[in-house]
């Protein structure tokens, strides 16, 4: 596919706009690349060309966190989510595209309802906890990873999904958000072969990331600095509602 320039310039906002909400505030970052690329890209076309940029932000974490993962949880997690990535990839291939341009609006939307009440309207943290503690450890993160695949490959979600795996107690913070960096660099690369596979990646795309590539670390630093100077939880509001916004203008058409 041949990009127009107000497409390129999408794409940039995009991709780097992606990378400071991942870096800055961590949550949300997929469905907002995904959502903004598919006001002017075909759904699936925004789907493919997220993979390789979000990779690039993956990469960057693991220098960051470098060997400070769980390798036990890693094991776990990622054979369960490379089934994961498989049935979101078959679900995407055969998804029409008016109907998946819909399903991409509804999730935007419903993912940043529940987040923005999530503790105001919706008061349901304590029942969660209590209903992860009461499922075996192994069984819970194989879960996880599979359904992190899925909603991952099918719409970039998979952060805001295991979100909830946070929930699960941890001693040591540091090692958790590594083995998730590691876990999300081994996830998109799987979803980069899926999406070849496909025919919503090809190599312009890649190429064209390729060369955003530096924007896309700045874009990472940046966000890097701002989690140390703005307010996490005005920033968190501030991104949800623009894929609230964006979610409804999708469904509008």
């Amino acid at each position: 596919m041949n990009f127009d320039y107000f497409q390129l310039a999408v794409i940039v906002v995009a991709v780097v706009g992606s990378a400071i909400i991942k870096n800055g505030v961590g949550i949300g970052s997929g469905i907002f690349l995904v959502t903004l690329l598919s006001l002017t890209l075909p759904p699936k076309i925004a789907l493919g060309l997220g993979a390789p940029a979000m990779l690039i932000s993956d990469i960057v974490g693991i220098r960051n966190y470098w060997k400070e993962w769980n390798k036990g949880e890693l094991l776990l997690l990622v054979p369960s989510a490379s089934i994961g990535v498989l049935v979101g990839g078959i679900t995407v291939k055969f998804t029409p595209n008016e109907i998946f341009r819909i399903w991409v609006g509804s999730f935007a939307l419903i993912i940043a309802i529940y987040n923005l009440g999530r503790g105001r309207i919706f008061k349901w943290k304590g029942y969660e906890m209590n209903f992860f503690k009461s499922i075996d450890g192994k069984k819970l993160t194989g879960f996880f990873g599979f359904l992190g695949g899925v909603a991952s490959t099918i719409i970039h979600a998979g952060g805001l999904v295991m979100s909830l795996f946070l929930l699960k107690e941890k001693s040591d913070k540091r090692m958790f958000v590594g083995t998730l960096v590691f876990f999300f660099a081994i996830v998109n690369f799987l979803k980069m072969i899926a999406y070849i596979g496909i025919g919503i990646l090809t190599s312009n795309t890649l190429l064209l990331v390729l060369l955003a590539s530096p924007l896309i670390v700045l874009g990472g630093n940046v966000g890097n600095a701002l989690n140390k100077r703005v307010e996490q939880e005005h920033f968190r509001t501030i991104v949800l509602l623009v894929i609230l916004l964006i979610g409804a203008r999708l469904l509008l058409g």
